[in-house]
């Protein structure tokens, strides 16, 4: 059985067993959920559960997206799915500028590099630089002609290049007007888990290292910056009168991050010339906006972004030959396998209370990420020292495997865990309809 289909029906199993979704029609099934195995081991398959009652008819398709697209976005050149809830922004600057992050395989247009990537290395001048365009290794950059030739217009400097950049990101953001946070990293050992040897990682030229201690880096801030996103969303949990058990299980989610962070920010400092730890992370208030704005953001945030991530993991671990980096990638997969668990459930209890007007904000927003699943993206290039092979070796999924991971997760996971809630819903608000018909 493919990877999804476990982590598919370990979601359904846990959903079926909700009260919440019990007058849906779901069955409950009170046997141990699949486990989804890390590593290299084969999980044997396990058969979907078998409804008590009449199935629930499938709801109808996802209907396409009333909204526009984004203003100015280049047609020939559009955003893609791995942006979503990762650091993304616009940038413009000199051509002479861009050129510093040009990817090697760039092609020019208008005078502009058409792709740019991030580096791991940067230095004060560099900050000053780039200031608004990530220099992660995993950022991508796109030229954006139509914005190039207005913000030329309007300036009238004909060297500007405008580009549209993301981070390739997953698990759940902290998010403020839809920029990820993270916190600067500084050096330091507050956050190591101990210390983690493998001499394989020494024989490693230093730019894979680097790359790879980038890489980890970017990691862990995700996860430092979870610990955070997962104490807000406690607090919106509360705002909406959630029961004990989504707040506990957010509770745990948080500490549960802080063992990821500490985890990742180990495995930076085993291939970094030194450790690093976070510094300040600004606050943030709770967001209002009641069960629909808490069914969006947990539908970006948790339903999409944990499930990508848990899979990611998975993954990763499979082909990983480092013991350390795969212990910690089968920590991480369960933990943010249980994290999913927690999103859907959240998802499911705003539509039980929130009614039609939730139901079609989360159609609308899957129809929206949906659209622009396909979307081509191009890789970023790696150190002529680390192979494909060797990033594997390490625990690390390329750019083509995490988005065939993404894809994966929105077709194989996402989209049926979605139809399952909402069709339970339906099911359940004509079942009411048809007994008070009857009464009356």
């Amino acid at each position: 059985m493919r990877d999804t289909s476990l982590l598919r029906t370990r979601l359904h199993r846990a959903l079926a067993c909700l009260p919440l979704l019990a007058a849906g029609g779901l069955a409950c099934d009170s046997g141990p959920a699949p486990e989804v195995k890390p590593a290299t081991q084969t999980a044997a398959p396990v058969a979907t559960p078998t409804p008590a009652a009449t199935p629930t008819p499938p709801p109808p398709p996802l209907p396409p997206s009333p909204y526009p697209e984004r203003t100015g976005q280049d047609p020939f050149d559009p955003d893609g799915i791995e942006e979503e809830g990762c650091p993304n922004g616009d940038w413009c600057a000199p051509a002479k500028i861009a050129e510093k992050l040009a990817t090697q395989s760039s092609g020019q247009e208008l005078g502009c590099p058409t792709r740019l990537m991030g580096h791991p290395q940067k230095s004060k001048a560099d900050e000053r630089q780039f200031k608004g365009i990530s220099l992660n290794p995993m950022m991508q950059g796109r030229l954006r002609k139509i914005a190039t030739a207005e913000q030329r217009a309007a300036t009238k400097d004909e060297t500007i290049c405008c580009y549209h950049w993301f981070d390739y990101c997953s698990g759940r953001p902290l998010l403020a007007d839809d920029q990820a946070l993270r916190a600067p990293l500084r050096p330091g050992s507050a956050w190591l888990s101990g210390h983690v040897s493998e001499d394989s990682v020494a024989a490693l030229p230093l730019a894979a290292r680097r790359h790879l201690a980038g890489l980890w880096l970017r990691d862990a801030g995700d996860e430092h910056a979870a610990v955070a996103a997962f104490a807000r969303a406690t607090l919106e949990l509360m705002a909406v009168g959630a029961p004990p058990e989504l707040i506990f299980a957010s509770q745990q989610a948080s500490l549960d991050e802080i063992h990821h962070a500490r985890s990742c920010f180990s495995l930076a400092a085993l291939y970094a010339d030194e450790p690093a730890e976070p510094g300040p992370l600004p606050a943030l208030a709770p967001r209002d906006g009641g069960l629909v704005a808490l069914a969006r953001n947990t539908f970006l945030e948790g339903c999409l972004g944990e499930t990508v991530a848990a899979l990611a993991a998975l993954r990763a671990g499979r082909s990983c030959q480092l013991a350390p980096v795969r212990e910690v990638l089968a920590t991480i997969a369960d933990d943010e396998t249980r994290h999913a668990e927690l999103a859907w459930a959240t998802l499911a209890f705003t539509v039980h209370h929130g009614g039609p007007a939730v139901a079609a904000a989360l159609r609308e927003l899957a129809s929206s990420i949906g659209d622009r699943l396909h979307d081509a993206s191009p890789e970023p290039e790696l150190p002529a020292e680390l192979t494909r092979e060797v990033l594997a070796a390490h625990g690390r999924l390329g750019p083509a495997a995490l988005a065939t991971a993404r894809s994966d997760a929105w077709h194989d996971i996402v989209v049926p865990t979605l139809e399952l809630i909402l069709g339970a819903a339906e099911a359940a608000d004509t079942a009411d309809a048809i007994e008070t018909s009857d009464l009356s």
